[in-house]
């Protein structure tokens, strides 16, 4: 892993001296961020022992590699900065599907963190067993899950992350049938689309739980300004309905036609339940904490690149994707790049649940 700044690790006594490491080698970043790094620092030279069980993300491809740690924590000047921090693993499978083990482990962290998931027993045994399958089947949802609109933004993901693994195959196939690269522009759009649904969910869910809740208690500003008519009035007053069904309707009549995908329309639309001021600079904060080698984002960044998905998207639905500087050939576009849009994404998801969740 990298923050290569903070140095060897091995001597040091304890997560608190390494936060004070952090703090020295990245001074630019908030007390958050570098406690979130002393953390995971922390977790990966002492929280992981050999004979542990270990899987790997991967931001290139929509895979995740599963292997036993080997040995002790060391720090090799002679590697890259990103991976200086290193644990010897003997890898068992590198190409095992991530919507396979989200299958497994629900609790699996979108954002890029270092964490021991904690899994019991019977469930390690399950991705063991499932890195000996040739071909396992992650599609369905984890017996017992909780169907919340994240699992199923999830469950979405990984249909797109399907599509970038069915490419990738393809490709190396070298079909000539047809344009690959097209399978990749799909898994594009997906991820769009999955994104644009989780917002729809979010909010229904969150204005109804609001619904639900005694009077006494605080709304949101959006959530108190939101409209419904005098005859809905009446009849929840007349008992011949509930709140809850006179603002699930109102919902879908007003804002049932909407998309939700560039960043002012999501703004908006979580405005109606949560007074958060500035979505995108929370979100950022977040997703900096939770970021390697001291990285640090703008609520600007965040919204900007967002954007840039969006209009990649449009121009996949719309325009071909053809390429303005070759027509009538199509832009280039890979494994690599999309499963790097399909986590982010995710990661973005998972940053405006923790600003939501805190401002509750």
């Amino acid at each position: 892993m990298g923050w290569a700044a903070v140095g060897d690790l091995a001597a040091v006594a304890d997560q608190a001296h390494i936060r004070a490491r952090v703090k020295a080698a990245y001074p630019f970043v908030e007390t958050a961020s570098a406690d979130a790094y002393a953390v995971q620092l922390f977790q990966f030279r002492s929280g992981i022992g050999p004979e542990d069980l270990v899987l790997l993300l991967r931001r290139s491809r929509p895979d995740v590699a599963v292997g036993w740690i080997t040995g002790d924590y060391r720090y090799r000047l002679d590697l890259r900065d990103e991976v200086r921090h290193v644990r010897p693993v003997r890898w068992l499978r590198l190409d095992l599907p991530r919507s396979v083990v989200e299958r497994e482990l629900p609790s699996l962290p979108p954002l890029n963190m270092v964490i021991e998931t904690g899994a019991a027993d019977a469930v390690m045994a399950r991705i063991l067993a499932l890195v000996d399958d040739k071909n396992p089947d992650g599609r369905g949802p984890a017996a017992g899950q909780p169907v919340t609109p994240f699992v199923s933004l999830q469950r979405n993901l990984n249909y797109a992350r399907s599509l970038a693994t069915a490419g990738q195959h393809l490709a190396q196939l070298e079909v000539g049938s047809f344009e690959v690269s097209d399978v990749f522009r799909a898994a594009w759009v997906q991820c769009v689309a999955a994104l644009d649904q989780w917002v729809r969910q979010e909010v229904r869910g969150r204005m109804l739980n609001l619904a639900a809740r005694p009077t006494r208690l605080p709304r949101p500003k959006g959530y108190a300004t939101f409209q419904i008519s005098l005859e809905d009035i009446e009849r929840v007053l007349q008992s011949r309905a509930t709140l809850v069904e006179v603002v699930d309707e109102r919902l879908g009549q007003s804002r049932g036609h909407l998309a939700y995908q560039h960043p002012d329309k999501i703004r908006e639309a979580f405005s109606l339940v949560s007074n958060v001021g500035n979505l995108w600079a929370a979100v950022a904060k977040v997703l900096s904490e939770r970021a390697g080698e001291g990285s640090v984002s703008s609520g600007a960044e965040v919204r900007e690149q967002l954007i840039r998905i969006v209009r990649r998207r449009n121009k996949i639905a719309h325009e071909y994707d053809e390429d303005p500087d070759d027509p009538p050939n199509k832009r280039t576009i890979d494994s690599a790049v999309v499963t790097q849009t399909i986590d982010w994404i995710e990661q973005l998801a998972a940053a405006v649940l923790v600003v939501l969740d805190a401002s509750a």
